[in-house]
Formats: C-alpha cells, sequence, structure tokens
C-alpha cells in the first residue's frame, strides 16, 4: 500500500556539533518528562528507541532489527516548515539518551509508550496500525493545511516509522511528534479536554498522583480554573488561538477525524525566563488564579505560564464509533465524548472559547450542558438507584447489541431465500 512511499532509513553519520541547535539548551536544562530510559535494556520502548537511533544515525541495526521510514519526503517538508532541518531533525533523535514516559503518566486512556529526546523537542509515541494508517493517508493533505496555517495549534508531525524487533512478529509504529509541553521548566498540572462533560473526572488514583495527574474537563470546572492571561497582550494572543484552533478543528471534521483534546499543561517559572520565548511551544502567560483551587502550590514570586496544543487526532468516526455513539449516546447522555466529526468539532470549540471566561461563566455554560443532556440513564437512575442502575445499563446494552445482530441474522436469512 505504501510501497512508494516508504524506504528504508539510510542516513550518513555527521559532526553532531556542526549541527546543534544553541535554543536547545535552554530545554535541555530544565524541562525533562519521565525518566532516563535504558538503552540496554530489552524493553520494547528501548529496543525500538535504540533502533530509530541507530538507523537515524546510520549505524548498522543491532538485534536482526529493520527501521522503515513512510512518507519519508513528506516529513521531511513539514518539518522544514516548522523550522526543523534535516540535520538538527538528526541530530535530536540520534544523539544523547531518551526519557520515557511510562503509559499511566501518559495523557489520554491509550495503552502507548511515550519518549522523549534529551532536548525535550520531540515526542516519539507507539501507536496501534489502524493510527499510523490515518496518519499515511492524511498527511498529504495535512502538509498543504499546515503550509497556508503555519501557526496552527495542530500536532507537529514529524515522521512515521515501522520498527519491527527481532523477538517480535509484528512490527511497531513509532510516530514522532512535536513536544507539547516541552517548555522550560516542569509541569505543575495538565488537563486534557475534549468539551464533553459526561464521564469527563479524573478517578481517585489519577488525582493521588499529583503533579503527574491528568485532569479532565469537570476537574477544570468543579476546580474553578480559567485561562486569564496575565496581560492584555497575553488576553488577545489566546483570543487569536481560539480562532486558530476553530479553523484546525474544522479541518479535523472535514478529514473525519473526532476524539481529540486539548492539552493544558500549566507550568511556573522566573518572570526572567518568559523574556525569551520558545519557538517550538505555545506558551501563554497567565494570572495565578486561572488554575483555581490548585494556585496553592505556585511560588508567589514566580510566573504562571500555559502550553496549549490540540492532541490524539487520528481517530475516525468509523463503524464503531457509530454504534458507541447510538447506544452510549442513547443510555447515558447526549454529551458523551464519542460524536459525529462536525457535531465534535462544534462542542469542542464552544468548550474551547469558554475557556477565557471569567470565573463562573463556564461552569453555569457546563451546568446547561449537563442538564440539557440527560437521556434514558437520568430515568434508571431514579428508578433503581445508582448502584443497581449500572446493572441494568449493562443488561439493556446487551439487549441492544443481542437484538441488533439477531435482526441482522434474520435479515440476512430473507436475503438468502429471495434468492
Amino acid at each position: 500500500m505504501w510501497a512508494n512511499a516508504a524506504k528504508k532509513v539510510h542516513t550518513c553519520k555527521y559532526a553532531s556539533d556542526a549541527f546543534h541547535d544553541a535554543s536547545d539548551e535552554a530545554v535541555a536544562s530544565a524541562n525533562k518528562p519521565g525518566k532516563k530510559l535504558d538503552l540496554a535494556s530489552n524493553s520494547d520502548a528501548a529496543r525500538a528507541a535504540r533502533a530509530m537511533q541507530e538507523a537515524i544515525s546510520g549505524e548498522p541495526l543491532t538485534d536482526g532489527s529493520s527501521v522503515v521510514s513512510h512518507e519519508e519526503e513528506v516529513f521531511a517538508r513539514v518539518r522544514l516548515h516548522f523550522g526543523r532541518s534535516k540535520d538538527q531533525y538528526r541530530y535530536s533523535l540520534s544523539e544523547g539518551t531518551f526519557r520515557f514516559l511510562g503509559e499511566e503518566e501518559a495523557a489520554g486512556k491509550s495503552s502507548a509508550f511515550f519518549v522523549f529526546t534529551e532536548d525535550g523537542r520531540y515526542c516519539v509515541k507507539s501507536v496501534d496500525p489502524s493510527e499510523a494508517h490515518m496518519l499515511a493517508r492524511v498527511i498529504v493533505d495535512y502538509e498543504q493545511y499546515v503550509l497556508k496555517h503555519k501557526h496552527t495549534l495542530l500536532p507537529k508531525f514529524y515522521g512515521l516509522y515501522e520498527v519491527r524487533l527481532s523477538h517480535r512478529r509484528k512490527p511497531l509504529w513509532m510516530m514522532v511528534q512535536g513536544n507539547v509541553l516541552g517548555g522550560r521548566t516542569g509541569v505543575i498540572q495538565r488537563f486534557d479536554l475534549k468539551g464533553s462533560t459526561h464521564g469527563r473526572k479524573a478517578s481517585a488514583k489519577e488525582w493521588a498522583k499529583g503533579r503527574g495527574s491528568v485532569l479532565k474537563d469537570l476537574d477544570f470546572v468543579h476546580s474553578s480554573c480559567a485561562l486569564l492571561g496575565a496581560t492584555p497582550a497575553a488576553e488577545q494572543q489566546w483570543e487569536q488561538w481560539v480562532q486558530r484552533m476553530d479553523t484546525d478543528s474544522a479541518w479535523l471534521a472535514s478529514q473525519g477525524l473526532i476524539d481529540y483534546s486539548l492539552l493544558l499543561g500549566f507550568s511556573s517559572c522566573q518572570p526572567e525566563l518568559l523574556k525569551k520565548p520558545l519557538s517550538h511551544v505555545n506558551q501563554l502567560e497567565v494570572q495565578s488564579a486561572s488554575l483555581g483551587d490548585l494556585s496553592s502550590s505556585i511560588p508567589a514570586e514566580e510566573a504562571l505560564v500555559v502550553y496549549v496544543g490540540i492532541i490524539d487526532c487520528l481517530m475516525p468516526y468509523n463503524w464503531f464509533k457509530r454504534c458507541e455513539n447510538v447506544v452510549c449516546g442513547a443510555f447515558f447522555s447526549a454529551d458523551i465524548s464519542c460524536q459525529p466529526p462536525v457535531a465534535y468539532a462544534t462542542r469542542f470549540i464552544n468548550f474551547v472559547r469558554k475557556l477565557g471566561s471569567p470565573l463562573g461563566e463556564l461552569q453555569e455554560f457546563t451546568a446547561k450542558r449537563q442538564m440539557s443532556s440527560q437521556r434514558l440513564l437520568g430515568y434508571i437512575v431514579g428508578e433503581f438507584g445508582r448502584k443497581d442502575a449500572q446493572h441494568v445499563v449493562k443488561y439493556l446494552t446487551f439487549l441492544v447489541i443481542t437484538g441488533g445482530l439477531g435482526r441482522l441474522a434474520v435479515f440476512l436469512s430473507s436475503q438468502r431465500k429471495l434468492k
């Protein structure tokens, strides 16, 4: 399928110091997520990272591994568009160590593992084959889009690699993208926001992680958080970002993609660091009150910044998602996460617009959404109680699925008889 676009990675060894980006120093000295990845270990993450590092640097691959780069020419143009030359990209991915962020620490529900380059600029993420196929399908349109919208908040896709390890029958698909949270200082709090209200609360286990936790929409609302610009210029910048995200979400809808999130990473730093903004992240200075009930952890002498970017945007609205929307929407709420592409984009941007509203407006907006989106679940809870309602919903879901399969079997049987 991708025979013409895929090729083995063959590169020449280069003098690393010649291509070192001086601006990486500020990133490398501070915000390093996770822990150092032991490239000598036998974990899949270490083997895949080692294979990619060897292939990109031009060294012979060990352990019988192989690396295939897909759509390399397109990705090279995209990287150049975002200001990363071929040699700078090679330097970041082939020199130094990687940092490993375990599955439980990553934002979102996926079981992917994340590996970050030492300079903090790139995230190397394992993806399932369906995501890899989707990225390969949209990358040409993506290139055209980012050429027209240079300051997009969509993920910066830099590469797609098929890594075959000797001990695995199936390949590992690795995607390289920009690190949304690749700033100079560590992140205090992260939020994964979809614009949905149903079930969008972090568990007690997630809250217990402290700074490592990834909170969700209702956590943001109930903690009285808001993106309040620290200066008029910051407020204007946020409005510009909202307009860009409106355009971004419309493009995602045109590609039939859903389930993406807005990732917010709050961080505190010395005010003088804000005088030297980083070009590879979307950074906004906000008031300390923006973290609401969570603002007590911010030192009084430090400024509060938030890193912003759209993530996880390769999920198509396929037949499985259509079924999820119908069944879960009927039983639980009209505001479940899964929605058709246009409806998903509309809800997403409406929620994003409210993030910068004065305190109280977002809470009121969300409460109205929750009140207007109740479905059969509200009746079931009132009739059976919250504890028994879970069993009733599971039983009804089972009936819907089996009933649908039964009707399909009857229909197919009748068609055979007609023949």
